[in-house]
């Protein structure tokens, strides 16, 4: 059973308050209920993670909107999240279902319990220009923590843990001719970045990828995310047919954000740990018909 309430007070034409409360519950990916440790010593392997339950959450949100035109709107959330029942490792360490899918790292679980909690909690706000006399724009903005415990007790940032996240869109449409119009536009992202620790070389290095000690797990974090993308294209009507040209410039400053830390030995450096970037500058021409 998952109970859940929300209210909405509209306070007058333009402006709306809003309110809601729930519990809400998930279930992990399928083969972590089926994985089985291998034991090596030929006794048979056993699905030990299959009667893992359900990971749960309460949710309570409070929210405001304001239509300040006929086109433009404001939009703002406050949230807190906490979750719990959270499948964390039996012997004490600094893992937690949590922190799933925050890389592209491989994930053989240990015996797990439900015993692990997490909390997340921000504000939220939205500025919002929607298409008019060809002119659009949007801003987005975010300020957040997201925190959990493992199955020692210890409070840490999960994978997630940004801090703040901010986003930027506009855009200006020309008209081009009788039938043709251009489309200039820009987006501008600004976030926290992505969280490591400390590198456990000796593990990393039998693994043969990078894992992370519990000590100060999370604790440190790379540099702000930053990218810029600028759209342009043109498009020209025929009685049966749209032709569309377009360039997509992506992270146009070229600008090398980190993405993680990632094991890459060589020969005079069996245990070496390097950063990987994300994507870097990327020009994009295409050209698309619409029937």
């Amino acid at each position: 059973l998952e109970p859940r309430i929300s209210l909405k007070w509209n306070i007058d034409e333009n402006q709306v308050l809003s309110s809601g409360v729930g519990l809400h519950s998930q279930l992990q990916p399928s083969y972590t209920y089926f994985y089985q440790l291998p034991t090596g010593v030929g006794t048979e392997e056993i699905q030990h993670n299959n009667k893992m339950d359900f990971t749960k959450s309460f949710h309570s949100v409070l929210g405001y909107s304001n239509a300040i035109s006929k086109k433009t709107f404001l939009k703002s959330e406050i949230y807190y999240q906490y979750l719990y029942n959270i499948p964390v490792e039996i012997a004490p360490s600094s893992f937690s279902m949590l922190n799933q899918g925050s890389g592209f790292a491989r994930f053989f679980p240990d015996s797990l319990q439900n015993t692990g909690t997490g909390t997340n909690y921000g504000i939220e706000f939205t500025v919002q220009h929607n298409f008019d006399k060809s002119f659009y724009i949007m801003l987005t903005g975010a300020v957040y923590n997201s925190q959990y415990k493992g199955s020692d007790g210890i409070e840490r940032n999960t994978d997630f843990n940004g801090n703040f996240a901010a986003n930027f869109l506009i855009g200006k449409e020309f008209k081009a001719g009788k039938r043709g119009t251009a489309l200039i536009g820009a987006k501008v992202t600004w976030a926290g970045g992505k969280r490591y620790g400390l590198v456990d070389t000796a593990a990393s290095t039998a693994a043969r990828e990078v894992i992370f000690l519990d000590d100060q797990y999370n604790e440190f974090q790379f540099a702000n995310y930053f990218r810029a993308d600028l759209k342009m294209n043109y498009k020209i009507n025929t009685s049966r047919l749209t032709h569309e040209f377009g360039l997509d410039l992506v992270n146009v400053f070229g600008i090398e954000n980190i993405l993680a830390l990632t094991y890459a030995p060589t020969p005079e450096d069996p245990a070496r740990i390097t950063t990987s970037p994300q994507l870097g500058f990327l020009p994009i021409f295409y050209y698309r018909i619409d029937f």
